[in-house]
């Protein structure tokens, strides 16, 4: 093989190699906010791009903005991007790209990021809807909005915790229905915002916040359980309880008075049956007592009868008498 001939191999099997490596096709990013999508004004959100190599450069864009675009380089699989004190014209789509030193091309953008700036429209409410067309074990949430059906709106639902809107849907009806499952996957408190379809993607302010429940931890089906219930239902645990006390401490009370009041019926009663024991031993010890004999004195028969019949004493008055008769 001649040098020339070695040298166009060598040649086509380098262009070849670089073909390849710009047709490659570097894997779609993803792109994400925290806190959450839906933040107040003067606020601040951070947006990560995650690709799937390291030693990268990431870059930010925004739809109809072509004069928006923030690059960072980091040696992770993920840069964030820091978004300060937004205000409403910062709402709109986000998207971010990467590229490696080996390709030096930009990845395929990734999916659009809406960023919504509350505040600029009157908040809608929420609320259960009894829903009779709802399948079993679904619960229907109805968004109200002061739309008059001239603007086309997307109304969202968020949950507290969830950095994206947990539904998301489009139309021109004052009102949209969220439909939930009832289980423990779908309990958290809920609000709802809404914003325009188009350029420059105003948004409301937030509703009230809905606590929802699993049906096992509810009053009812498809009654949502709020702060409020809970409240109640531990005043009235409390107020059985004081109840229960109140009549413990009548019942004690009674018996004490009960009691004092048969002591001292109890006290006279002994009194009286101690008297009545020691007559009892009293006279039966009369009755045990020995009675005294009478002791016979015979007369001996050869006494003489002067001495056996002596008179009794005579008491010394009644020998004067007779002395003054004779």
């Amino acid at each position: 093989m001649s040098a020339e001939s070695l040298w166009l191999l060598c040649l086509g099997l380098c262009l070849g190699l670089a073909d390849q490596g710009e047709n490659e096709k570097l894997p779609r990013p993803s792109l994400c906010a925290w806190p959450s999508s839906v933040v107040e004004p003067g606020s601040s959100v951070t947006l990560q791009c995650r690709a799937g190599f390291q030693n990268a450069t990431f870059m930010l864009g925004k739809l109809h903005d072509p004069g928006f675009k923030q690059e960072q380089s980091s040696a992770e699989t993920q840069a964030e991007i820091p978004l300060a004190i937004l205000q409403p014209e910062d709402a709109g789509g986000y998207f971010c790209a990467y590229k490696t030193a080996a390709t030096g091309q930009w990845s395929e953008q990734s999916q659009r990021l809406q960023l919504v700036v509350t505040g600029s429209w009157p908040a809608p409410s929420l609320s259960v809807s009894a829903d009779p067309e709802a399948a079993p074990g679904h619960r229907t949430l109805r968004c109200l909005t002061p739309n008059n059906g001239s603007e086309c709106l997307i109304t969202a639902l968020l949950r507290t915790g969830t950095p994206d809107p947990v539904q998301v849907k489009e139309g021109r009806e004052n009102q949209t229905d969220f439909t939930l499952c009832e289980s423990s996957e779908d309990r958290g408190s809920y609000s709802c915002v809404y914003y325009q379809c188009d350029w420059p993607h105003l948004g409301s302010s937030r509703s009230s916040h809905l606590e929802m429940q699993a049906t096992d931890e509810t009053d009812g089906p498809g009654a949502p359980s709020t702060k409020t219930d809970l409240r109640s239902i531990l005043a009235a645990t409390f107020s059985c309880l004081a109840i229960v006390l109140l009549l413990i401490c009548v019942f004690l009370v009674d018996g004490w008075t009960r009691q004092d009041s048969s002591g001292g019926d109890s006290s006279k009663r002994s009194s009286h049956s101690k008297c009545d024991k020691q007559e009892t031993s009293d006279f039966a010890h009369l009755e045990n007592s020995p009675v005294p004999e009478v002791t016979h004195v015979e007369l001996n028969a050869d006494i003489p009868s002067e001495v056996a019949s002596v008179p009794a004493e005579v008491p010394p008055a009644s020998r004067e008498g007779a002395e003054l008769e004779v």
